[in-house]
């Protein structure tokens, strides 16, 4: 059985188009406005909807479709994106277009095209009349840009206690990735001292100190070997703040760092890299160093034993014709507010490549879309033939 036929390509693509012509910028969010207009929708189509408060204009929603037996397969996906900087944009980022097989618009693979997917394969159950096997959970959340905070108020508020499998829509071009790196932000300090820029020598260049940081520790990242089955740690030098006049030898440069952690070892190693090489080069200058973790999420690696996981796997592999699992995502998600609460493995599986996420012009290919919907319609209709006994 595949809820394909009652999910048209075109119906999807139009709900996608009204999602992104809501703002849900975070910061600040707003989700309010979006979560309202996804409620109705799936009111009317004969399901009940949950609001999760998390601050006033914002909160996350909860649906679930009654299974057979006992426990449930949550399905998530967030209501925000970042913000646009609409020059850069060739077109309103909220003005969705369809042109040369793509939609266009802000949120587009990041990741209002999941929700309308996920919107309508949980309508399409629900109108098939059929029972899965095990609770169907629809989760959209608030602030997953931002900090998580929508998600981790979902895991605290009781409502998916029974959860024995988390599928997270983001995108992933539809390939299916078991679990997630870890996310590591590291706040890099020089202090150094000033002097008249006509005499540098008479300072502490902390720029200096603070640049060649940067190369040094970008340089022995890159020569850390690929984790099996987890791939590589990435640096990204987020964020560079240094002096205050170009006649003054500056005092201080603020660096801040993104890792993409691939192991827990490679965490810690990571923390005594930058403490080592930042005391050395603030050495080199006559200058001071200090660091200091600004955010920290473990790496999420899961068993995909559970008869669901398997059966997205297989639909997966069906539709894409690649081979699945593919290993960690490369990119947190929700899922570092839920598994800790939930202790439920974890799958990431979605239309759109991470590439067009938070990038002017985003666009989603359309194909991406149908994909998708063949794929969570094959896992849906494969669950609810189950319970009905019939060939799958």
């Amino acid at each position: 059985m595949s809820l394909k036929t009652h999910v048209p390509t075109n119906e999807t693509v139009k709900l996608a188009q009204h999602l992104i012509s809501i703002s849900s910028a975070n910061p600040p969010g707003n989700e309010d406005t979006m979560a309202g207009v996804v409620s109705s929708w799936l009111e009317d189509a004969g399901l009940t909807c949950q609001r999760v408060p998390l601050e006033p204009g914002r909160s996350s929603i909860v649906v679930r479709l009654p299974g057979s037996a006992h426990g449930s397969v949550v399905f998530c996906a967030h209501l925000d994106t970042v913000p646009a900087e609409e020059s850069l944009w060739d077109r309103p980022s909220l003005e969705p277009v369809i042109a040369d097989h793509r939609l266009w618009g802000l949120g587009a693979t990041d990741m209002k095209s999941a929700v309308a997917v996920l919107m309508q394969s949980f309508a399409a159950l629900a109108a098939s009349g059929s029972r899965p096997d095990r609770d169907c959970v629809l989760v959209l959340t608030a602030d997953e840009e931002w900090g998580y905070r929508g998600a981790a108020s979902v895991a605290n508020s009781g409502l998916i206690d029974d959860a024995e499998l988390l599928v997270i829509a983001e995108p992933t071009e539809n390939n299916v990735y078991t679990g997630q790196k870890g996310e590591l932000w590291i706040e890099a300090t020089f202090a150094g001292r000033e002097a008249h820029g006509s005499v540098p020598e008479s300072g502490a260049n902390a720029v200096l100190a603070g640049a060649r940081f940067c190369n040094r520790v970008q340089q022995a990242i890159a020569q850390w070997p690929e984790v099996s089955g987890r791939g590589r740690t990435s640096l990204n030098v987020g964020q560079f703040h240094g002096g205050r006049r170009v006649n003054i030898v500056p005092a201080e440069a603020k660096i801040e760092l993104d890792l993409r952690v691939a192991s827990a070892d490679h965490r810690e190693r990571a923390m005594t890299l930058v403490s080592t090489i930042g005391q050395e080069e603030a050495s080199t200058v006559g200058g001071s160093f200090a660091a200091r973790e600004m955010t920290c999420h473990s790496p999420i690696a899961s068993d995909i034993d559970h008869p669901w996981a398997r059966a997205l796997v297989a639909a997966s592999q069906r539709t894409t014709g690649r081979p699945q699992p593919i290993g960690l995502s490369p990119y947190s998600t929700d899922a570092v507010a839920l598994v800790p609460v939930l202790d439920v493995p974890v799958l990431i599986c979605g239309p759109g490549s991470i590439l067009q996420a938070h990038q002017p012009n985003e666009f989603i290919a359309l194909d991406q879309i149908e994909q998708s919907l063949r794929i969570f319609g094959k896992l849906l209709g494969k669950a609810a033939s189950v319970t009905k006994g019939a060939a799958t």
